[in-house]
């Protein structure tokens, strides 16, 4: 929980998410997995539901997989490594 802490704080500070669901995923006997699916201003739009993940991760995929997006991405991956190693 201190990690998962962590990088909640990192994300708000960092990147400013204000809001994000965590999923936990135990479907097979030798795995767990924990997702972090931030909300951004756009998402809006889908509500603020559980049920909204899916249709914001399909609108995603078909509308945001630009050039410009994806390097949206890539910086904040690596404003978060810096933070990381601070």
């Amino acid at each position: 929980m201190k990690i998962l802490k962590k990088i909640r704080k990192w994300m708000n500070d960092v990147l400013w998410i204000e809001d994000v669901y965590f999923f936990q995923n135990e479907d097979t006997e030798h795995s767990f997995h924990l997702w972090i699916f931030p909300r951004h201003k756009w998402m809006e739009k889908f509500w603020r539901k559980i049920e909204s993940v899916r249709p914001i991760m399909k609108f995603a995929q078909k509308n945001m997989l630009d050039k410009e997006n994806i390097e949206n991405v890539k910086r904040a991956v690596i404003k978060m490594k810096k933070y990381f190693k601070k």
